[in-house]
């Protein structure tokens, strides 16, 4: 008889699967990924780590793959508003059948061995990618790389997008530290992409693998015109240009075609229709009660950065930040990094996050100096951002997945 269990019940039951939520270690993993024969999911796989931008640099990729008339399996990690999110099927959410079904098949496999929540779902979205006979897997790697659940899979293709400083608990304390980690996932012979500003660790490690990687900066490049609204592609010498701005970021993008230029013809208005799609999130702007929201997941000092810098390319001035951040994150540094970009005078609101390693409001609140900054929850910030702005004023909120995820009222 079929199992009838619902994916609410299955995510319930994967998360109680194991002691501890991050348990880093591939052996777990590969013992069950032989049982199920998933060592090779697709003809041809893509792996992407990197400190920020691996979500929307995937799905770029998938962009021009389904374009180029490849049918592409692709993974996300994490979901902010459906699990379903995590795993992609042809441009398309798996559903809760295709979900279900294949974590039935992994519980089967596993047998007596604990698998993590992540290492679940990774093995249920290389079954459903296998299962659906995908020519190409798109791996986002959840955390580091060297002993990330996908690691257990060679690639055909590695991008990494950014080194930063974010998981020091288990990553190190240094950017070399953390590129030594993220380039755990470079194998010998393989096409390597590389996003601006690598630590040395990374390239060493190229070299000592003989691999000739296509570096940002060096064999492409994208720029931007502020006053266009436009940026350009270079590869090989040769420009695309006037490409118009989306909520993508142009370097992502870059990254992207970099990664796929051997397997689709790039051209301008290729290009330009893949980095249009919308993805919760990531740039997600919304225009909704005479305001502009922006919903991003950016978490570390890095990440937020890069994040105010292309608010800065569509010329987008926050008139107000909502935020929430998990426990364990470089919580100072994220908030210097705004206020000398953006000044002391534009207000914040805090809010509770959620999960594992959630913090309370009052907690990050004081510990950034802004105890009188704090709401209830995220509706009740959602409705001091209006009430304390003006029509067309942006409102930004970030800080964490957890701070878009409880934006439900926004969600649609």
């Amino acid at each position: 008889m079929a199992d009838k269990r619902s994916l609410d019940h299955w995510l319930d039951y994967i998360s109680r699967q194991h002691a501890q939520v991050i348990d880093m270690g591939l052996d777990r993993f590969n013992r069950v990924l032989h049982r199920l024969n998933l060592e090779n999911p697709a003809p041809t796989v893509i792996t992407v780590a990197g400190t920020n931008g691996k979500g929307s640099t995937c799905r770029v990729i998938e962009a021009l793959l389904l374009s180029g008339g490849y049918r592409v399996g692709s993974t996300l990690s994490p979901h902010i508003w459906r699990f379903n999110e995590r795993i992609r099927l042809c441009g398309e959410e798996a559903s809760d059948e295709q979900i279900c079904d294949a974590f039935a098949a992994v519980d089967l496999a596993r047998g007596n061995v604990t698998l993590t929540y992540f290492e679940f779902s990774a093995l249920a979205a290389l079954f459903c990618i296998a299962k659906e006979q995908m020519d190409v897997a798109i791996l986002e790697i959840g955390l580091g790389g060297r002993l990330d659940a996908f690691n257990a899979i060679d690639p055909d293709i590695a991008v990494i997008t950014s080194i930063g400083l974010d998981h020091q608990a288990f990553l190190g304390d240094t950017r070399d530290a953390i590129g030594t980690e993220k380039a755990g996932i470079l194998r010998s012979r393989q096409h390597v992409v590389l996003g601006q500003e690598m630590p040395a660790s990374v390239t060493q490690r190229c070299k000592e693998l003989s691999l000739k990687p296509r570096c940002w900066g060096e064999e492409f490049s994208s720029t931007c015109d502020i006053n266009q609204g436009t940026w350009q592609l270079t590869r090989q010498g040769q420009a695309l240009s006037e490409i118009p701005l989306s909520s993508i970021s142009p370097h992502n993008i870059a990254l992207a075609c970099e990664a796929v230029a051997d397997m689709v013809e790039l051209d301008l208005q290729l290009i330009a229709q893949c980095s249009t799609f919308y993805m919760p999130g990531r740039m997600d702007i919304r225009r909704t009660q005479d305001r502009m929201w922006v919903l991003d997941v950016c978490h570390n000092p890095d990440g937020v950065r890069f994040f105010l810098g292309e608010l800065a390319l569509r010329k987008l001035s926050p008139a107000y930040f909502i935020c929430a951040m998990l426990a364990g994150k470089d919580h100072h540094g994220f908030y210097k990094r705004v206020i000398d970009a953006t000044g002391t005078h534009v207000p914040w609101v805090f809010v509770g996050s959620r999960g594992d390693r959630q913090m309370t409001a009052s907690t990050l609140a004081k510990a950034l100096g802004k105890e009188e900054s704090t709401a209830e929850n995220m509706q009740e910030a959602l409705s001091l951002a209006r009430e304390r702005t003006q029509k067309g004023d942006v409102i930004v909120v970030f800080g964490s997945f957890s701070a878009v995820e409880q934006c439900t009222s926004l969600a649609s």
